[in-house]
Formats: C-alpha cells, structure tokens, sequence
C-alpha cells in the first residue's frame, strides 16, 4: 500500500471523515498554519512527491496516529523528482579495466551524466579511452577520495592526490594510474553527457 493510499483509508475507514471535514480537523488545530484544502487532494491522490516532514506532522496529529504508525505497512514511494541508485544495486554494475582498475557506475540510467567510483589498486591503470568528437563535447571531472594518481590528458601527465579536482575535455586521448606501489587509489568521475 502506497503511503496516500493509507492516509485517505485512515481518514475514511478509521475516523469516517470526508476530506472537507478532515481539513477542518486540521484548521481547526493548526489555524492558518493548516494544510490547504488543494495540498491534502493533492497528496491523498498520489500527486505530492515531495510531501515535507511538516505536512506529515500535521496529517498525523490530525489522525491521532504517530509518523511511524502512518508508515507502517507502506511502500517506499519512489519519487518523481529524485534518482536514487542504492549500494546493493550497484554491484552489478561494474567494469573491469583489468584486475587493478575497476570502475563502478554509481548513476541511474536514465541521468544525462554518467558517474562513477575507479578504484585502482597500486600500479593500475585503465586503458586509454576518448570519446568522439564529432559527437558533441564530452567532458570528464575527476574528484581524489584517496590516494594519488596521474592524470595522462593528451601529452600531459597531471598528478593529482586525495580532496584534488580536475576537469577536462574527454575528446582527448586520456588514462590513468596509481604510480604508488602500496597504496590503492579510489576517485569519482563524473562525465556529462554520458557516452554509453
């Protein structure tokens, strides 16, 4: 049961309330502060992705119930405005350079920007990679979480070491490597738009 559909069952079936009068329930606990009569329609039909923690406050009391009452038994909405990738699902979504370069997409399909964590082990590398150019601009972010590696952009080799940033356009022959031979070194890398 979706969390609307439990709060218009609790409005009609528990407390044998219209929604006219539920809204005065709350007007008259919560004075102008209250609800809209239009946000309660709006959120007991399913069409509030984005209800806040103070509208719920203001439905449960005007239902007697607590927020963890009104969730009980309620699936998790998915909402309309927000992509979320949990870590369980990213596990299947790897690609292995080689067995010291591996790289895990951390961003929902359906995102214009492709992201994602490259761990390389010490002494890895990923293979050299450019997008097209006569495609549209590719471009790449690359943000350090630890360790160190070199950033081989064209004919240039950019070191760059844990909280480093750098940004360029992928159109030009790139890889990297972590030159540390104990330390494994993992980074975010971001690319807008997305190749694949």
């Amino acid at each position: 049961m979706k969390l609307h559909e439990k709060i218009r069952g609790l409005r009609k079936n528990g407390l044998k309330l219209s929604l006219k009068e539920f809204h005065k329930r709350l007007e008259d606990i919560f004075g102008d502060k209250a609800l809209t009569y239009y946000s309660l329609c709006r959120i007991e039909r399913g069409y509030r992705e984005d209800i806040r923690i103070s509208s719920l406050y203001q439905i449960c009391t005007g239902l007697g119930v607590s927020l963890g009452e009104l969730k009980e038994g309620t699936e998790e909405e998915e909402s309309k405005i927000v992509n979320i990738t949990r870590g369980a699902e990213r596990s299947d979504n790897r690609y292995i350079y080689n067995e010291k370069a591996i790289a895990e997409i951390l961003s929902s399909r359906n995102l214009r920007f492709l992201a994602m964590e490259l761990t390389l082990l010490p002494g890895g590398a990923t293979k050299e990679e450019e997008d097209p150019i006569d495609v549209n601009r590719f471009e790449k972010l690359i943000i350090m979480l630890q360790g160190q590696i070199a950033a081989h952009i064209g004919s240039e080799i950019h070191p760059i070491k844990k909280g480093d940033s750098l940004s360029f356009a992928s159109n030009i022959p790139h890889h990297f490597e972590n030159l540390h031979k104990k330390v494994k070194a993992r980074c975010i890398i971001v690319q807008n738009p997305k190749s694949y």
